[in-house]
């Protein structure tokens, strides 16, 4: 193919050309740098060191101003109540304020401040530090960015702009600001929980059992507790923000339902602080309720009123054995297949020894499959007064097993054959009947041959 000499000249210009743009193009963006930030703070002070903060609304005549009180790291409420504060409310405000940068200032002539929001602010927050010094932040309309907000500092000759987060943490209504804990406990000291509801009265107990701790039942006596189910009923409660205030101070608790509250739930921690929680009548999507200890009727939700009307099956524990492989030295079992007798070897935690039948003596044993489907089974139904046909199922087990502990203890677990899809199980500890899955069987009824290992 021939190409005309001239239209070779043209393209040879163009590939020139377009290698000496990319290269001005490289340069020029390798030289590129990060523009210079010139914001500079607002303040020099630190969160911890602010001891005061007030914040009013001027432009709401209706809105109280708010002073906030830091009295040893813990934030409170001194006016228009006197009561604690959100702390996470609280220490955003103070975080806004030590964190604040100017990032641009404008002429604060007096006719531009209406242009900018700032003849009557929406916010006006001051605040003090401990070493004495006091500073005023106005606030007014958002600039077009959205991402700041324009603001007076103290007496300055001009107008700042702020992030707008700070406007955000301290243009806030009373109630936001205040703590709405429905009750102040910590849940890891709670030591014994009273709940009064509906379907009865039931008194727990943490109580340490072969050096662990467990929820148990005092009242009635004698039942173990879920530990994960009373844990959750505490989160709930400990976690429980009342939604709004009814009343700060009742005048007559009957008006409320909370003269006779239909669920009282009373906590006591390690050191004897009791925390009682009333609830009362329905209102709305809610429940009127109250701090025993404080002069306030407030609203909780739905959820949290459920919470409080468990019963009794809903925390107790479900679990079928509690028995832990570390505490056994020895075990006997009996299927439909055979029966298997296995002992740890001496001075090992891990090891096991099959001991019968015959034909696997001495293999080693994987106690895994005898652990796992027993510990982590969980009851379908709790049955505390079994039949006299479920007895009868149990008086001839399908599958037995005796553990004997390091401590010399024994424990006998028994399963029925199968009803269905359910079979029937009690342990020695109690006359306590477990429904269980059938599934438990399944893994249960091995070969000597599959324990081996």
């Amino acid at each position: 193919m021939i190409i005309k000499k001239s239209t070779l000249i043209v393209l040879v210009c163009a590939i020139a050309l377009g290698a000496g743009l990319y290269f001005y193009q490289r340069r020029s963006i390798s030289t590129e740098t990060t523009p210079e930030d010139k914001s500079k703070p607002a303040f020099s002070i630190q969160a911890d060191d602010i001891k005061a903060i007030t914040i009013a609304h001027p432009s709401k005549a209706d809105s109280p101003t708010v002073q906030l009180s830091n009295q040893n790291g813990n934030w409170k409420i001194t006016q228009p109540l006197d009561t604690d504060a959100d702390q996470s409310a609280a220490r955003g405000i103070a975080d806004g304020v030590a964190s604040a940068r100017i990032s641009q200032t404008e002429p604060a002539a007096p006719d531009r401040l209406k242009a900018y929001g700032l003849d009557a602010p929406h916010v006006e927050l001051d605040f003090q530090a401990k070493s004495g010094a006091k500073h005023k932040i106005l606030m007014g309309d958002k600039d077009f960015t959205g991402i700041s907000v324009y603001s007076l500092i103290d007496d300055a000759k001009t107008v700042s702009l702020l992030p707008i987060s700070l406007y955000d943490s301290a243009d806030k209504p009373l109630n936001d600001l205040r703590d709405r804990s429905v009750v102040h406990i910590d849940t890891a000291k709670i030591t014994s929980v009273e709940l009064k509801n509906p379907a009865g009265d039931l008194d727990l107990a943490k109580q340490t059992v072969k050096d662990q701790t467990q929820w148990n039942f005092t009242k009635p006596e004698g039942a173990r507790a879920d530990d994960e189910s009373v844990s959750s009923l505490l989160s709930a409660v400990t976690n429980g923000k009342f939604t709004t205030i009814e009343t700060e101070k009742a005048e007559n608790l009957a008006k409320y339902g909370l003269a006779s509250p239909a669920i009282t739930f009373t906590t006591v921690d390690d050191k004897g602080n009791r925390q009682t929680l009333l609830v009362g009548k329905k209102q709305g999507d809610g429940f009127l309720a109250r701090n025993a200890s404080e002069p306030m009727v407030f609203v909780i939700n739905d959820d949290l009123c459920k919470k409080l009307t468990e019963k009794f099956n809903d925390l107790r524990d479900k679990n079928f054995v509690h028995v832990s492989e570390s505490d056994v030295n020895a075990i006997e079992l009996h299927n439909t297949n055979a029966t298997m007798s296995l002992s740890r070897k001496p001075g090992s935690d891990f090891d096991w020894v099959l001991e019968a039948p015959a034909d696997v003596k001495g293999k080693s044993a994987a106690t895994w499959k005898v652990f796992s489907p027993l510990t982590s089974a969980k009851a379908e139904e709790v049955i505390d007064h079994p039949s006299a046909e479920m007895k009868a199922k149990l008086a001839k087990p399908e599958v037995e097993i005796n553990f004997t502990e390091k401590s010399g203890a024994k424990l006998t677990v028994r399963i029925s054959a199968a009803s269905g899809d359910f079979v029937y199980g009690r342990t020695s500890a109690g006359p306590t009947v477990y429904k269980l899955k059938k599934s438990i069987l399944d893994d249960l009824n091995f070969k000597a041959s599959d324990l081996a290992s």
